[in-house]
């Protein structure tokens, strides 16, 4: 699996696709290369089980070692359950459970962060690359995540999905972003 992959949108016109790129990004503001490349969404799950199974990240049906970090519930709570209906895929079991940084944040800091640019301003870490572009938003967070770390911020799952009704979540900490 390559380093840095963009997902193809499934069920996006190539017309929504262009005026999607254009309206956020602007004419020029993001390569094309990433159109041209960019791979189905089943396509990189299968890949990413690989990887994960082959740095033997992923054991007996759940992470070893490892979590999703994310800023914010959004994207695992909603978009990827969304995504694998979609895309006609039952949602992976490794998406059950996530660490919502801002609700870490939020408990170490005792500060509100309402998303990833408040962190970065409030901890001074110059943002790099191009802000909602997933690649970048991706090595921005990673570098929030660094800097909590070295200030001696535990990070533990802060949601975690019902096995039996994955669409329901529990939400671990007692005081986070809502």
């Amino acid at each position: 699996m390559g380093s840095n992959w963009f997902v193809r949108p499934t069920e996006m016109s190539e017309q929504r696709i262009n005026e999607y790129i254009e309206g956020k990004y602007g004419k020029f503001g993001v390569d094309r290369v990433w159109h041209d490349t960019a791979v189905p969404f089943k396509e990189v799950i299968q890949q990413f089980e690989a990887w994960l199974m082959q740095r033997q990240l992923w054991k007996g049906g759940s992470l070893v070692g490892a979590a999703f970090v994310t800023c914010g519930n959004w994207d695992l709570k909603t978009k990827v359950p969304q995504q694998c209906q979609v895309s006609k895929l039952k949602l992976p079991p490794y998406f059950m459970e996530w660490i919502n940084l801002k609700d870490v944040y939020l408990n170490f800091y005792k500060r509100r962060a309402t998303g990833m640019i408040t962190m970065m301003k409030e901890l001074r870490i110059p943002l790099r690359g191009s802000h909602h572009l997933g690649i970048d938003d991706t090595k921005n967070i990673a570098r929030v995540l660094q800097h909590m770390l070295l200030d001696g911020a535990l990070i533990q799952i802060t949601a975690r999905r019902n096995p039996k009704t994955p669409a329901e979540v529990n939400f671990l900490f007692n005081h986070r972003i809502r």
